[in-house]
């Protein structure tokens, strides 16, 4: 369950298909996307002011509204429940720790501390 953080434009919507599915989008610089044209837009750095979560074990989809900053998505992360691996998700600390670590995450470990926190909705 890869999960990566990416930094987003304030407006940006996530392309769907006419089934109202997210489209699969790599990063750009992904080998996989060049050789397809499923791959992110090239904003300029300075019109990345939000961050948004991606799932990118198999598609490169979103998992998480674009939001203003890393805090506000760590607290959106650990209110929705979302899934850091099957079956865990976590506080908004530890996600906030995963976001600012600036690297992509497909294990539940993250700086040394783990996700021990069991899904559990209300």
């Amino acid at each position: 369950m890869g999960r990566q953080v990416r930094r987003v434009p304030a407006d940006w919507q996530h392309p769907r298909s006419a089934a109202g599915r997210y489209i699969p989008m790599r990063k750009a610089d992904d080998a996989l996307a060049r050789a397809t044209d499923e791959r992110m837009p090239a904003w300029p750095a300075e019109a990345c002011t939000h961050w948004q979560l991606y799932e990118i074990t198999s598609a490169g989809t979103p998992l998480s509204p674009a939001c203003a900053s890393a805090r506000e998505l760590a607290e959106w992360l650990a209110a929705h429940y979302v899934e850091a691996a099957p079956g865990f998700t976590g506080t908004p600390e530890q996600w906030l720790r995963m976001i600012e670590s600036g690297r992509e995450t497909s294990t539940v470990a993250m700086k040394g501390k783990s996700f021990v926190s069991p899904l559990d909705p209300p």
